[in-house]
């Protein structure tokens, strides 16, 4: 019977390690996010949203599509995996599924953010936007 229970508690211990928290799930910390150190907890967004920074075109994981933000400013652009979306209701909470047009342009004239993603500029993803 002993026998029987740790086999059952590894199994389950197996299990839930295999399910890593997808990009714009919420967190409080990296860890959340990655025991591997590959994704990272963005706090500046509410409820935290687990994302991989300074991600490449086509190279964020998941159901995710790559955004840089603040993209006519090198020096001070953020780029970061960001969930993809179809409406509203794929997005958690307070966010909302938006194009990247949709956050409109920023005072000086340059886009506020743009969709690396090679194809894919006019993707949809989740953000909190005030």
């Amino acid at each position: 019977m002993v026998r029987l229970v740790l086999v059952l508690a590894f199994a389950a211990a197996a299990l839930a390690s295999g399910c890593a928290p997808a990009i714009g799930d919420g967190c409080a910390s990296a860890t959340n996010c990655s025991v591997n150190g590959d994704r990272q907890c963005d706090l500046t967004q509410p409820g935290g949203a687990c994302t991989v920074f300074d991600c490449q075109a086509d190279q964020c994981p998941d159901n995710a599509v790559c955004v840089r933000f603040n993209p006519d400013d090198p020096r001070h652009s953020v780029v970061a995996c960001m969930k993809a979306c179809t409406d509203d209701s794929s997005c958690r909470g307070e966010y909302e599924c938006v194009r990247a047009t949709d956050l409109g342009i920023m005072p000086d004239g340059d886009d506020f953010a743009r969709v690396l993603d090679v194809g894919r500029g006019d993707r949809s993803f989740c953000i909190a936007r005030d």
